[in-house]
Parts: C-alpha cells; sequence; structure tokens
C-alpha cells in the first residue's frame, strides 16, 4: 500500500516539476539532491550534518517546509513509524515560491559572501529550479498528501523551518559561532556611530555610517523577504525617534516624523526601497535634531522654544511667556539672546515663515489663510516679512515650486 502510494505521489508532485526522493537512515550514501554549483558551495560535512539532524528530529505526523542556504525551499514528510522499512522520510524539491532575477541573485550571493565567478552558474541552477506559480495550494497539497499517508492514525500539522534556523545546527563549528559573534558586535558598533551622528544632527556623517551599517546583512527572520526589510526599517525608526528625544526634540515633533515614517514603511516593496527609504530616515531625522534640539539649553529656554513652535498661531509677546514661565521679562529676552543667537522676536519670525514654507508646499490654502495660521494676521506684513526671510513674495514662490 505504501509503495503503491509513494509512487502515486511521485506522479502528483512531477506535474509541478518537482524532485521527489525517499530517504533511508541505513543508507551509507548521502542523497545527491543538492547538484553542482550547489554541492561546489556547500561547507565542508553541512550535508551530512544537515541528515543527521533530520534523523534526530523527525516527528509523525509533522510536514516540515524547509528553506535553505540557497533560499530554495524543500518539503520533508515523516513516513509513518510503522512503515518505516520503506524509508525515514520523503523529500520533495528543491523549488521556489517565485523566479531568482539578477538583483536577488547579486543580493544572496553578497549576504552568503558568494564569489561573483559563480554567478553564471548559479543563474543556470535557479532557471533549473522549478518554481510553484501558487506556494498556499502546493503546501496545501504536501499536507493532503500527508494526511493520505497517515489516514485517521495521526493528526498532521505543518512546521516552517527558516535557513536561519537550518544553520543553527549541531553540525556548525564554534568558530562560525564566533564569527557570528564578531559579527553582531561589529554591527552594533555601526550602528552606535550612527546613532550619535543623527543626535547632533549631522546629516553627511549619518549617512555614510548609515552605508557602513547597510553592509550587515540580518538573517532572514521570516519567508516573506518584504517582511524582513520593513521590520528593519520599524526597528531602526524606533531608535532614530529615541535618538531624536534624547538630543532634546520635543515629543510632539517626534512623533509626527515617526508616525509619518511608519506608514510608508509598510509600503515598502524590495530591498532598494528600503535602502532609499532608510537613507531619507536618516536625512529627515538629522533635520529634525539641527531644527528642534534644545540640548545644552537651560531648563526655562527649552520650554519657552518649544511652547513657541507649538503655538505659532498664538500670543507669543515677550509679557505673555514671561508671564506663563514665571520668569522676568528683560531676564527672559537676555537670556533667550545669549543662548539662541537671535531676539525672541526674530525666532518667532523665523519659525511662523519655516512653517508657511511648509503649508505652501503641502497643501492648496489661500495666502491668508496661511498667514493666519502661521499667526500673522496682516496679510501685507507676512508678505514682506516672507520676501525679506526667504528672498521672493508667497506668490512667487507658488508659481517656483509649481514649475518644479
Amino acid at each position: 500500500m505504501v509503495i503503491d502510494f509513494l509512487e502515486m505521489m511521485k506522479k502528483v508532485v512531477s506535474c509541478s516539476n518537482v524532485g521527489m526522493t525517499v530517504i533511508r537512515s541505513d543508507s551509507e550514501e548521502i542523497p545527491e539532491f543538492d547538484m553542482g554549483v550547489r554541492r561546489t558551495l556547500l561547507m565542508s560535512g553541512e550535508k551530512e550534518g544537515f541528515f543527521q539532524w533530520i534523523y534526530r528530529t523527525i516527528q509523525d505526523g509533522i510536514v516540515c517546509y524547509l528553506q535553505d542556504y540557497f533560499d530554495t525551499e524543500y518539503c520533508m514528510i515523516p513516513i509513518p513509524e510503522k512503515e518505516r522499512h520503506y524509508g525515514e522520510f520523503i523529500l520533495l524539491g528543491p523549488y521556489r515560491d517565485g523566479y531568482m532575477n539578477d538583483i536577488k541573485l547579486s543580493e544572496l550571493m553578497e549576504t552568503r559572501g558568494i564569489p561573483n565567478d559563480y554567478k553564471q552558474e548559479l543563474n543556470e541552477y535557479y532557471h533549473a529550479v522549478p518554481v510553484i506559480g501558487n506556494i498556499g495550494q502546493w503546501r496545501e497539497l504536501c499536507i493532503t498528501m500527508a494526511e493520505i499517508l497517515y489516514g485517521d492514525e495521526t493528526r498532521v500539522r505543518a512546521e516552517y523551518i527558516t535557513r536561519t534556523e537550518l544553520e543553527r545546527g549541531e553540525w556548525r563549528e564554534a568558530d562560525e559561532e564566533q564569527l557570528s559573534t564578531e559579527m553582531v558586535e561589529q554591527r552594533y558598533a555601526a550602528e552606535g556611530l550612527l546613532l550619535n551622528q543623527i543626535l547632533n544632527g549631522n546629516s553627511e556623517e549619518a549617512l555614510r555610517c548609515a552605508s557602513q551599517l547597510r553592509k550587515f546583512r540580518l538573517q532572514d527572520r521570516y519567508k516573506d523577504p518584504l517582511r524582513d526589510y520593513r521590520n528593519l526599517l520599524i526597528s531602526v525608526n524606533t531608535l532614530l525617534r529615541k535618538t531624536a528625544e534624547a538630543a532634546c526634540v520635543h515629543p510632539v515633533h517626534v512623533d509626527r516624523l515617526s508616525a509619518k515614517l511608519a506608514k510608508r514603511i509598510e509600503n515598502i516593496n524590495d530591498r532598494k526601497e528600503a535602502d532609499k527609504m532608510m537613507d531619507e530616515m536618516v536625512r529627515k531625522y538629522c533635520l529634525l535634531v539641527k531644527n528642534y534640539s534644545l540640548r545644552g539649553h537651560s531648563p526655562v529656554i527649552q520650554k519657552v522654544v518649544n511652547h513657541i513652535n507649538l503655538n505659532l498661531s498664538g500670543d507669543l509677546s515677550l509679557k505673555k511667556l514671561s508671564t506663563e514661565y514665571s520668569v522676568n521679562a528683560s531676564y527672559l529676552s537676555t537670556l533667550f539672546k545669549k543662548e539662541m543667537g537671535m531676539t525672541i522676536t526674530d525666532y518667532i519670525n523665523q519659525q511662523r515663515i519655516r512653517r508657511s514654507l511648509e503649508m505652501l508646499n503641502s497643501t492648496n490654502f489661500q495666502i491668508q489663510d496661511i498667514a493666519s495660521e502661521c499667526g500673522i494676521y496682516d496679510v501685507n506684513y507676512f508678505r514682506r516679512l516672507f520676501k525679506k526671510t526667504v528672498g521672493m513674495t508667497p506668490t512667487e514662490y507658488i508659481k517656483e515650486i509649481r514649475v518644479k
């Protein structure tokens, strides 16, 4: 019965061009399912260790989907224990759920440290690997075949084992673990350098550090590579947000930027977009720190500056501010100029014009409405102040950005 079923199973999977091998633990030879360049590139003893690990962990009723070193997948179905004289388990594969294009292959070779000399051979290999059009249906088919194999005696369930989990196998040498430790240490050091540049708002150096950090490719944690890219960016967004807070940027400013970036992260579609997004995040957080960091300023000036930035449309007279924070008006005026390098009035006008520029770039509001939103209710005065600061009138600025 089992032999007949195995023959039927082989014919079923062959319809998808997927190979099938029945593995026996008492076989003296290791099954040759990794051919050509794959066998050349696998580490010494890796295949033997891989099968030893499978023999130790095999369990009835568990269908394993394995993702290997080359980002191809296998399905492993244990043969029921009472039928083990036919073999230990059935191995289906290799196969992939999508084509390996040139960009993906280059990324894989860089991540695995594979020399470019093997690129042509790997291209030929991936062209020969069958691609499953609907991976979900394929996995359901594997489960169904396993259920038929076991009948009603065992409940069948699936497990997904990623390449990262396979690489934790006991056949790995201790020096690999040491290398992994050193890589983690170097990555954290590179991360620390990046955060230090963010803390100082140094965009140019921060981008250089980000480029260095990207050289440390993290282990895949999900079957979907997009989820890995997005989760990495979510982590980076959190780190940069906390760094901006440490630079004494008000949480309101930090949260606005962080929320906008978080929404965009979920639309990332490939590694190239993820790298661009990371650079954009670095630039924007540096700019945020440069514009709003109050690190090193006295507590009263921090409070006054944050109040101004968060209430640009309100009453920001010196009298109002000094009363709000219980400080002498003359003292506040002197201290503000000493720490900020300009008068309170000049700073308020600077921030109001900056806010108006943001609105002109992102809304279709009328000029008088923008002026009011920024706390300047005399539109003629707003136009004069805008031209003095920007070098052109609001109308001229709108025409210029529309042309661009």
